[in-house]
């Protein structure tokens, strides 16, 4: 009998989602997302196979894809098939709120009504009770791995037939799960959620309660801080010396593109010669030879430039070399080689180098 009124109800939610799919204009029906469309014609496939677990998932990715009335319902009536009569009831529930206030879908509206409260009376309920007690900081308790908020603690909630994985866990307390078996219609469960036994903190003996045993002498000498060696603090000269190798290495850099642009220039003014003798020059030929000469000039000016600089780097390397901070007293005794450079005042004005080797 109640396998009559099922089907009887589906046919009668099927007419009423045909009569509003053909009552919408087409300009609504076109703009359908294709992939909403695609799944819903597929949830009719499966239902019609009898697969409705496949079905029930291809309609709800279908209104995911894009919310629509005719889904909501095709979705409700494939959980009530499935025997899933708590989630069969609210999308029934779901669907008379979104048909609300529009005429067109008032039928469709009436039907989820009345589908939904044929289901209230064969629902099941769970409800999850957590006494004061149990309510420690931080309790965060789940049902099926879905957190279940505080305000449906303590209250029958319409759940599905089936096992349902109760859990909680709270900040240094030890965690706890069971399993509840809800049968498909007219069931009244509940869980009670205990106090967690706490984990036990890390104990630390109280000061003075107990004296640490005398350390041997073996012991003491390995828990004495080891005073390490410290290690002569490096002298300035090898850094210094760095800085007059780069110095003297941009020098040869200069002078090397000096004596270059000088052979440039040298060989633009023979060429100008050249070209223009004082005893017979025509107009082409001078300007040939004014040209060259510019050349020449130029070229002339970057090797002076470079002379310059590679005098100046010349004379900073010998600067920085012979200005050089001086190693301490005793890492001058362990150099294997020395010196020195003193000036010589007198007849003969000059320089004495002495050194050791």
């Amino acid at each position: 009998m109640r396998e009559l009124s099922s089907r009887t109800a589906s046919l009668a939610l099927a007419l009423a989602i045909l009569c509003l799919t053909l009552g919408q204009p087409m300009s609504a029906q076109a703009q359908a997302r294709p992939e909403a469309e695609q799944l819903f014609r597929e949830g009719k496939r499966l239902m019609k196979e009898g697969k409705t677990t496949e079905a029930c998932e291809a309609f709800e990715a279908s209104e995911k894809a894009e919310p629509n009335l005719s889904t909501l319902l095709s979705l409700a009536d494939c959980h009530e098939k499935a025997e899933q009569l708590a989630s069969a009831w609210a999308r029934f529930l779901a669907a008379e709120s979104r048909a609300r206030g529009e005429a067109q879908k008032a039928a469709l509206g009436r039907t989820a009504k009345q589908r939904a409260a044929a289901l209230e009376g064969r629902l099941s309920y769970l409800t999850i009770n957590v006494p004061d007690d149990s309510r420690v900081t931080g309790l965060v308790v789940t049902r099926d791995g879905v957190e279940v908020d505080a305000a449906q603690w303590n209250r029958a909630v319409p759940m599905d037939g089936g096992p349902h994985v109760i859990s909680g866990k709270a900040p240094g307390h030890e965690s706890w799960q069971t399993t509840v078996q809800v049968a498909v219609e007219r069931d009244q469960r509940s869980v009670e959620v205990p106090r967690f036994k706490e984990l036990p903190a890390l104990a630390l003996p109280p000061p003075g309660l107990a004296a640490a045993p005398a350390a041997t002498e073996g012991e003491r000498a390995l828990s004495a801080p080891r005073v390490m060696a410290r290690a002569p603090a490096p002298s300035a000269m090898p850094a210094r010396r760095k800085v007059v190798l780069g110095v003297a290495a941009g020098g040869v850099v200069a002078a090397g593109t000096a004596i270059g642009f000088g052979l440039a220039a040298r060989s633009a003014r023979s060429d100008a010669l050249a070209t223009c003798s004082p005893s017979a020059c025509t107009a082409a030929a001078a300007a040939a030879a004014q040209d060259q000469n510019d050349r020449a000039r130029s070229h002339a000016l970057v090797a002076n430039v470079g002379y310059a600089v590679a005098g100046a780097a010349a004379v900073g390397a010998l600067v920085l070399w012979f200005t050089a901070p001086t190693a301490p007293l005793r890492e001058r005794q362990s150099e294997t080689a020395s010196l020195s450079i003193s000036p010589l005042l007198g007849a003969g004005n000059g320089f004495v180098v002495s050194g050791g080797f």
